[in-house]
C-alpha cells in the first residue's frame, strides 16, 4: 500500500503541534524542559505537504529517540535533544550554521519548564558574537574536496562523475556564501532565493550557479569551466578575510 501525503493548513498543524506537546509532558514529565515548532511552519511558511518539526528538549542524561512517521498523510519529525546540547550547539558557529541557526531563532513555543527559553536567548545571543572564520575556513575545504572529486572525473572522462558532483560544488558554494553573509536559510524551498539575493558573493555568482547546477541549458565543458571560475573567485573572497586553508608544514 502505497502512503498517502495529504494537503494541510498551518492551523492544521498547529494543532497537532498542540496536540503532541501535551502528549510529551504528560508521558515525560518532568524531563520535559521545552516543547517547541520549528522549521517553516514557525514562520507560517509551510505549504500544502510541509512536514511538521517539533524539538522537546529534555534533562541532560535523559534519551529519548527521535520520532519521524507519517500521521494521516502528515509528516512529523520530533527530536529529544538535551538541554546541555541543544544551548551548546545553540551557541556554536560551525560550518553548518546556515541550516541550524533558524531553529533556535524562529520558534513557536508550546510549553517550557523554569524559564528555559531564556538560556536558549542567552546562547543565541552569545553565538551572534561569534567568530566566522575558522567556519568558513572549513566550508572552503569542503569545496576544495568537492573541486577534486570533480578534477578526478575530468581527467578520466567520466561525464557522469562530473555531472553527478556539480550539485556538491554548487552547494558547498552557497554554504561560504551564506557564511560570508552571516545569513541562514530560513526554509528549504528558499534556498536558492535567499541564496541568489545576497550581497557578498562573487561577480555572475548567480550564474555560475545556475550553469553548475543545470537549473539552464547547459553541457559538461560549461559545468567544468563554471566550477573552475566560481572556485578561484570564492577562493578570491576567503583570502580577503586572512582564511587560510593552506599549510606550509604537516599540522597535527
Amino acid at each position: 500500500m502505497v502512503p498517502k501525503l495529504r494537503k494541510y493548513t498551518h492551523e492544521y498543524r498547529l494543532r497537532i503541534a498542540r496536540l503532541i506537546s501535551d502528549r510529551v509532558v504528560k508521558k515525560y514529565g518532568r524531563d520535559v524542559l521545552a516543547v517547541y515548532v520549528c522549521g517553516s511552519t514557525s514562520k507560517r511558511l509551510d505549504r500544502a505537504y510541509s512536514d511538521l518539526e517539533l524539538i522537546v528538549v529534555v534533562r541532560d542524561q535523559v534519551e529519548i529517540p527521535m520520532k519521524y512517521y507519517l500521521y494521516r498523510g502528515l509528516i512529523i519529525n520530533i527530536e529529544y535533544p538535551t538541554s546541555s546540547y541543544t544551548l551548546d550547539d545553540a551557541e556554536k558557529f560551525t560550518k553548518d550554521w546556515h541550516w541550524v541557526a533558524d531553529q533556535y531563532r524562529n520558534r513557536i513555543e508550546l510549553y517550557e519548564r523554569d524559564g528555559w527559553f531564556r538560556r536558549l536567548d542567552e546562547a543565541v545571543a552569545k553565538n551572534d558574537k561569534k567568530d566566522s572564520a575558522e567556519a568558513i575556513r572549513k566550508s572552503f575545504m569542503m569545496m576544495t574536496e568537492s573541486m577534486a572529486v570533480m578534477r578526478n572525473a575530468v581527467l578520466t572522462n567520466d561525464n557522469i562523475g562530473v555531472l553527478s558532483s556539480r550539485r556538491v560544488v554548487a552547494e558547498d558554494a552557497a554554504r561560504v556564501v551564506f557564511l560570508l553573509n552571516r545569513r541562514y536559510v530560513t526554509t528549504t524551498s528558499w534556498f536558492w532565493k535567499i541564496l541568489f539575493d545576497l550581497s557578498e558573493k562573487p561577480k555572475d555568482f548567480n550564474a555560475l550557479i545556475k550553469k553548475i547546477c543545470g537549473f539552464v541549458p547547459t553541457t559538461v565543458e560549461e559545468v567544468v569551466s563554471s566550477s573552475e571560475r566560481l572556485y578561484r573567485e570564492i577562493s578570491e573572497l576567503v583570502a580577503d578575510l586572512g582564511v587560510k586553508i593552506e599549510r606550509e608544514h604537516l599540522w597535527v
